[in-house]
């Protein structure tokens, strides 16, 4: 059995292996029903979308390039999950750019909320509009911690 050390050099040697390639990975779908109980208004606090690159550009300089994972793919994960509530949060794939991440809380209305990325350029009317859609904390390069409280 690996201990957590071994299983921790072995990631970062991955890692390490890993840079300046793309990486691929897939949505994931269920296959599994639950066998128990799910507490109710159960939660999804960290998951992503990845829209269509054409429409929801990746950033440039992304470690990774993530196979298409759509609202309608989070939603019926959920479903089989028995999961109402989710956070969607804003992958470094897209850099700056939360429009994915609010794409998504759209699609999935009132149970969705948001962790957008900012950074210095972001302006205050962004992050009211983001404040409005749902978008509760940044995942930031600079703080501003006077949003989302």
């Amino acid at each position: 059995m690996l201990t957590r050390r071994e299983a921790l050099i072995g990631a970062m040697s991955a890692s390490v292996l890993m840079q300046n390639k793309e990486s691929f990975a897939k949505a994931a779908q269920p296959t599994t029903p639950v066998s128990f109980e799910v507490p109710a208004d159960a939660c999804d606090c960290h998951t992503h979308i990845h829209g269509d690159s054409l429409e929801f550009p990746f950033f440039a300089g992304r470690v990774y390039t993530p196979e298409v994972a759509l609202p309608e793919e989070m939603a019926a994960l959920h479903r089989a999950l028995r999961i109402k509530r989710v956070v969607i949060v804003t992958p470094s794939v897209y850099g700056t750019d939360n429009s994915a991440t609010l794409y998504g809380m759209k699609a999935r209305g009132a149970d969705a909320r948001g962790v957008a990325v900012i950074d210095d350029k972001t302006s205050d009317a962004d992050l009211d509009a983001m404040g409005k859609a749902g978008v509760r904390a940044p995942r930031s390069v600079q703080s501003r911690s006077r949003y989302w409280r």
